[in-house]
């Protein structure tokens, strides 16, 4: 392969370069890369960095607040009083009484230990307060308003949300804190990774654009990538649903929905995937007669979106049909619909399901 060409973008969205630098696969091959492209080596170290420093966001320190003293003083001040009022006189309980009667303290009990252990935009803020001041924004109309920030980053925050940065990063990282929902265009610093703490979920990157959905009042958190990658995790130990590790990597038409109930994380492709590589030049759309498998690889190129299916079984499918600017789906339905074919999401992944063509 050649890496003239390459940028820090597409060394991060190589799958054997992250093979690389996670797990030193082909260790030689790209050593010889270093030499064989000097001009390259900078990227190419700044890569390894932001790959390196994405798989340690589970070990991280996270953001976290600490209530205790709050709810030790809420304690306090409600033994130290009877809110029931006077038990009544009478010794004898119907049993309907007592189960009543201990249905509301377990529900109390429930909610009280829910609220202890949630994380909302003002808590963080409070807490994030102790360590630098911050400038909030905050927009009530529809139009979204232009955030810039000192590392050349921009924040467009959407109706109804808020958002908090201080006026100065740390030389480590780049903390903000969003209440409700914004795009994010972030400038790329391997050296100081940038953080969007949004109720409970955290959003760490060194350099891409995407969106965040975090009301208070919502019980999902909601993250979609345009471009780049994010590692998106939750600031406790988290039950995950679609991925074996702490945290998840999501790529560009990829989205992240955090269940805030339960805890837990699920990995989905965006609801109207976008090309990412649009067409240059006389670059080929018109397919006449080609296995299907030449129009599905095509498609997973200029989506970046895994498209997955039996090769035997697809050999044999032959189709003519143009690519246009419509959505993914849309053409994988017509796709499908001429081979006798159905395809479903899983793992944000696209699965052909085929007999086959005769």
């Amino acid at each position: 392969m050649m890496y003239n060409k390459f940028t820090l973008q597409d060394f991060l969205n190589d799958d054997a370069f992250i093979r690389w630098a996670l797990h030193n696969q082909q260790d030689a091959y790209w050593q010889q890369v270093l030499v064989d492209y000097p001009h390259k080596q900078e990227v190419i170290r700044q890569a390894l960095q932001l790959i390196q420093e994405l798989h340690r966001a589970e070990d991280k320190q996270t953001l976290l607040v600490n209530e205790e003293r709050t709810w030790q003083r809420i304690s306090e001040k409600t033994i130290n009083q009877d809110p029931l009022g006077r038990w009544p006189k009478r010794r004898y309980w119907t049993t309907a009484t007592v189960v009543s009667l201990v249905v509301v303290l377990v529900a109390g009990w429930l909610w009280v230990e829910r609220s202890k252990s949630t994380s909302t935009y003002s808590k963080l803020v409070i807490k994030a307060s102790e360590k630098s001041i911050l400038i909030e924004k905050v927009n009530q109309n529809d139009t979204p308003l232009k955030i810039s920030l000192e590392d050349g980053s921009v924040v467009y925050l959407k109706k109804n949300s808020r958002f908090s940065y201080p006026a100065h990063f740390t030389t480590k990282s780049r903390e903000t804190f969003l209440s409700g929902e914004a795009f994010f265009q972030i400038a790329p610093n391997p050296k100081k990774p940038f953080y969007v703490y949004a109720n409970e979920l955290v959003t760490q990157v060194l350099g891409t654009s995407f969106d965040i959905k975090a009301f208070d009042n919502e019980q999902q958190v909601l993250v979609k990538v345009r471009t780049g990658r994010v590692s998106v995790y939750n600031q406790n130990q988290i039950r995950l649903v679609s991925d074996e590790s702490q945290h998840l990597i999501l790529l560009p038409n990829q989205q992240v929905v955090f269940n805030r109930q339960t805890e837990s994380l699920s990995k989905q492709l965006v609801e109207e995937p976008i090309p990412i590589h649009p067409f240059i030049g006389n670059e080929k759309r018109y397919f006449e007669d080609v296995p299907v498998a030449t129009v599905l690889q095509a498609l997973e190129k200029r989506y970046d979106v895994r498209i997955l299916y039996n090769e035997e079984l697809l050999a044999n499918c032959i189709i003519t049909t143009t690519l246009s600017d419509q959505s993914l789906i849309d053409q994988l339905e017509v796709i499908c619909q001429t081979i006798g074919a159905t395809y479903k999401e899983m793992d944000a992944q696209l699965v052909i399901e085929s007999s086959g063509c005769p």
